[in-house]
């Protein structure tokens, strides 16, 4: 039986350099690697993550570990704020402050139009951005908005998937859009319960008036979405019961 042979150290390893280096790190000793800001160093299976800020190292015994558990645990460590490089940072910073500046010219926007076309799709977008509660349909409102319009929420957008738009800047955005005040005055209006009822009506006299055929399975299916849509409305302004 051929002897087990003996795992190559840490610091051997090509995959572990390899992910140093694609989170900005370079070697600057044999167990040593550093982003000008956060250093990771390797003594033997022990690996430690000295951040950038000042703040507490972190050590971790890696002798049993796996390749791949080591992989996750370093990406974990290494995206947090104090392992990152002064040019990262930077970077960081820069797309937040561009982004918040976006987000502050569609406010002006919205509160200047709120009504129109484009106005309507942007007030859903930057709603979509503060809670769950408003749909989006991102073909569409590419296809309405104009180039300077696209450009705002393309900054925004990118910069909120990556968690550089804090909730406070677009809370401020939907005050400062008149969005807040717009909200209490305008959600429960007559006129746009009517529309419903009036849709309802006629999908229930449309299912009433034809025979049984292929299209009467959606249709029943969009009178029902229409009542559960009535359904809520009732339940969200009890007044209008």
């Amino acid at each position: 039986m051929a002897p087990e042979l003996a795992r190559p150290q840490l610091t051997e390893q090509p995959w572990l350099k390899e992910l140093l280096e694609n989170h900005g790190f370079q070697r600057t000793a044999p167990a040593t690697f550093t982003n000008g800001r956060a250093t990771v160093r390797v003594e033997g299976s022990v690996l430690h993550a000295i951040p950038g800020d000042g703040s507490k190292a972190w050590r971790s015994e890696l002798k049993e570990a796996p390749p791949e558990a080591i992989r996750q645990l370093l990406a974990v460590v290494l995206a947090a704020p104090s392992f990152l490089s002064q040019a990262e940072l930077d970077r960081r910073t820069t797309r937040q402050r561009t982004a918040e500046e976006a987000l502050q010219n569609l406010a002006n926007s919205i509160r200047e139009n709120p009504d129109t076309h484009s106005g309507q799709h942007l007030r859903r977008f930057v709603w979509s951005t503060f809670n769950g509660n408003h749909a989006l349909n991102l073909w569409r409102m590419k296809d309405v908005l104009e180039t300077q319009h696209n450009e705002w929420v393309t900054e925004v957008f990118t910069a909120w998937m990556q968690g550089l738009v804090p909730e406070a800047t677009i809370r401020r955005a939907l005050f400062d859009s008149g969005e807040m005040d717009r909200w209490d005055t305008v959600r429960f209006r007559a006129p746009e319960q009517k529309r419903l009822v009036e849709a309802f009506d006629a999908v229930s006299d449309l299912l009433n008036a034809v025979p049984p055929s292929a299209p009467v399975p959606q249709w029943t299916r969009a009178n029902g979405l229409l009542r559960q849509a009535l359904d809520c409305l009732r339940q969200a302004d009890p007044g209008r019961r």
